[in-house]
């Protein structure tokens, strides 16, 4: 514990801790800007990715749907989980490349 003859020997006014953006080296600003970058290229490839499941899965719903034996969401209709999930990816396909795209740069 500080006794008060401690605590008048500590700056006043002044800070005291290594901390906040003023306190970065150029390692750790460099490291930090090659963290962002690969993160927004991983958020692109998952962008492609998604838009390429989404379709996928949207081909196999048609060529089900083309069999006409119940398999299709011909019943089901928009309560398909199917249909949902293409919804999904593509959503989070939007949302992902308005973050990290190219427009958003």
């Amino acid at each position: 514990m500080l006794t008060p003859h401690d605590l008048s020997l500590k700056p006043r006014g002044h800070q005291v801790a290594m901390a906040g953006d003023d306190w970065l080296s150029d390692r750790d600003r460099k490291a930090q800007t090659r963290a962002e970058a690969e993160r927004k290229k991983a958020a692109l490839t998952c962008t492609r990715k998604l838009q390429a499941a989404a379709e996928a899965l949207n081909d196999y719903l048609a060529a089900c749907n083309l069999c006409n034996d119940g398999s299709g969401n011909e019943r089901t209709s928009l309560a398909d989980s199917r249909v949902r999930l293409v919804g999904d990816l593509m959503e989070y396909a939007g949302w992902l490349d308005s973050k990290y795209g190219k427009a958003s740069t």
